[in-house]
């Protein structure tokens, strides 16, 4: 399957500091190397590296969408002991070239997802 990638002005910039995502008020990753994506029309994304992202609270799921600018989105699904968020977290596991430094970041989103700044 050929895939087309169209072009557009997204920037992908550092975040600040440490970036930490709270999911119902328990923190599920902390990175200092978080990336901010911002897309014209879109609300600023913040991605974090896999490897910074608590892995028991992720759980695999089926859905998936498609971006024209970023590619194949698939997602997870959020689970605590206190709470769900059902395809809350996304990623490109092989994203289009304008977006490529955002290959193994997960990205919130959801009304019990929260970030958190701290100066390092």
């Amino acid at each position: 399957m050929t895939r087309q990638c169209l072009d557009k002005d997204i920037k992908i910039r550092p975040a600040k500091g440490r970036v930490h995502v709270m999911f119902d008020d328990a923190e599920i990753g902390s990175s200092l190397n978080a990336l901010e994506l911002d897309e014209p029309g879109a609300p600023l994304r913040i991605y974090l590296p896999r490897e910074d992202v608590r892995e028991d609270v992720l759980e695999r799921s089926e859905t998936r969408t498609t971006c024209p600018y970023k590619g194949e989105a698939h997602y997870y699904t959020l689970k605590t002991l206190t709470a769900d968020g059902p395809d809350q977290v996304w990623y490109y596991p092989d994203p289009c070239p304008l977006v490529e430094p955002i290959r193994d970041h997960l990205a919130f989103w959801g009304d019990k997802i929260e970030y958190r700044y701290s100066e390092v």
